[in-house]
């Protein structure tokens, strides 16, 4: 009997673990396009929305895509009386193809979106938990 409840303890403590990662954002699902191509990503990352982790994808071209994700201060565009301390999310990507590029977040409750330039063109990504 003394086992059974060690077991159950030991589970109870793992699952709480588990369901605690999860709430706390540890990485999404990643998606994206190019604006000016048919080309489009899907990958993960590592990072919650408002965590610091690294970001891999997969172009339907076959390109593959990697780089960090962290947060950044949001300057709200100087406006006066802004609360500064919001952050947003920015990823840095080199891909296996010589493009590199930067992405800006938007945080959202329960996904990022960002625009930026990857190569020579505008790639818009999604950060989905």
């Amino acid at each position: 009997m003394g086992s059974d409840r060690r077991f159950a303890a030991r589970s109870f403590v793992v699952v709480s673990l588990a369901a605690a990662l999860l709430m706390a954002g540890c990485g999404g699902v990643v998606r994206g396009r190019m604006l000016h191509t048919p080309e489009t990503f899907t990958g993960e990352t590592t990072a919650g929305i408002a965590s610091e982790g690294q970001i891999a994808l997969k172009s339907n071209r076959g390109a593959r895509c990697s780089g960090p994700y962290r947060q950044v201060p949001d300057d709200k565009g100087g406006e006066v009386g802004a609360d500064l301390s919001t952050e947003n999310g920015m990823a840095t990507l080199t891909c296996n193809d010589g493009r590199t590029g930067s992405v800006m977040f938007l945080l959202g409750a329960d996904q990022a979106v960002g625009t930026g330039m990857l190569g020579q063109d505008i790639v818009t990504l999604t950060i989905a938990q």
